[in-house]
């Protein structure tokens, strides 16, 4: 296995925060009690701010998938327009021709509607007039009903879409007012790096293993930051994202998301770039081998290679790689 030289980033800052959650906010100051005492309402902030970061992260994917589906139905409904159009002009040429000395000119003042959205209200009483072209009515039935089939949709798109920008406001607000405490105190009993860690003795491996370990372990030292995915700062699962688009595959930015979308394995069948779950799926990191992870712990910190027990309760683990 060639394995190019990895770079260290030494100066990297290291983004500072923490999660004071309501169940301990009338709690003495954190500063004030030892690492075991504090150790236990660490977890729990974890994972409660991990999971609210996550949540974030399926939002805006949600929110980038509804646009992409807005931009579509927008297009679609610009044809039904132009259809529309289309038969308000053959309709117009059909009373022209066939009706003109037959007193139904009322009838074809319909067809003088405006908009879209004007003529399609007229369709039923055009259904209800003597119109002989039947082909004519048939078309013009089933462009009406695409039309409005359209137009619901997208409403329904862009009031969702506006619906879950303000749902990501208000978590990206809630993550910022968790993230004011725990400085020192957090950064005191954050798991440590394994001493000594040296990439030479890490397990062979295939080219693709390879490709999205070397990657993950190139970002050592950078910053964790909420919501991100490189290429100088990352989340737990912006890392694994950013790791495995190397290769082509494409990940969700979010844990959970990741873990039912791979396939499940054992911690016995762990290799090399399998993702490792932890807190009820509120984490994830990458397993190397030798028993060790690389992974973005918290805001407290950087990436930094842990053992595969380093203190966040272990979920499971999956494989896209055998």
């Amino acid at each position: 296995m060639n394995k190019p030289s990895l770079r260290r980033k030494w100066t990297a800052a290291v983004m500072v925060g923490g999660l004071l959650t309501s169940a301990v906010a009338s709690a003495p100051a954190w500063a004030e009690r030892g690492t075991d005492e504090i150790g236990d309402d660490i977890d729990v902030a974890q994972t409660d701010l991990n999971e609210t970061v996550e949540d974030y992260n399926a939002l805006a994917t949600e929110i980038s998938d509804n646009e992409d589906m807005i931009e579509q139905a927008e297009a679609d409904l610009e044809e039904s327009e132009a259809e529309l159009a289309d038969l308000q002009e053959r309709l117009a040429n059909y009373f022209t021709e066939a009706y003109v000395d037959q007193g139904i000119g009322d009838t074809a003042l319909l067809l003088d509607s405006g908009s879209p959205d004007a003529f399609v209200e007229r369709v039923d009483r055009l259904n209800s007039a003597n119109i002989y072209d039947f082909e004519l009515l048939d078309d013009l039935n089933a462009a009406s009903e695409e039309y409005t089939t359209q137009l619901d949709l997208l409403a329904d798109l862009q009031a969702d879409l506006e619906a879950d920008q303000a749902d990501l406001e208000e978590k990206k607000n809630d993550i910022e007012v968790l993230m004011e405490d725990l400085e020192a105190e957090w950064t005191t009993a954050a798991g440590e790096e394994v001493p000594g860690f040296d990439v030479s003795q890490l397990p062979g491996m295939t080219e693709d293993e390879w490709a999205v370990v070397s990657y993950a372990l190139n970002q050592l030292n950078d910053p964790y930051v909420w919501g991100t995915k490189g290429p100088d700062t990352f989340d737990c699962s912006g890392l694994m994202l950013a790791a495995y688009s190397q290769i082509g595959i494409s990940l969700p930015h979010n844990a959970a998301a990741q873990y039912n979308q791979t396939a499940n394995i054992s911690r016995d069948e762990l290799r090399p770039g399998d993702l490792v779950f932890y807190n009820s799926l509120s984490h994830v990191g990458m397993y190397i081998g030798n028993g060790l992870l690389v992974h973005a712990p918290n805001s407290t910190t950087v990436v930094k290679v842990v053992e595969l027990d380093h203190g966040n309760v272990y979920y499971g683990a999956t494989t896209i790689l055998h």
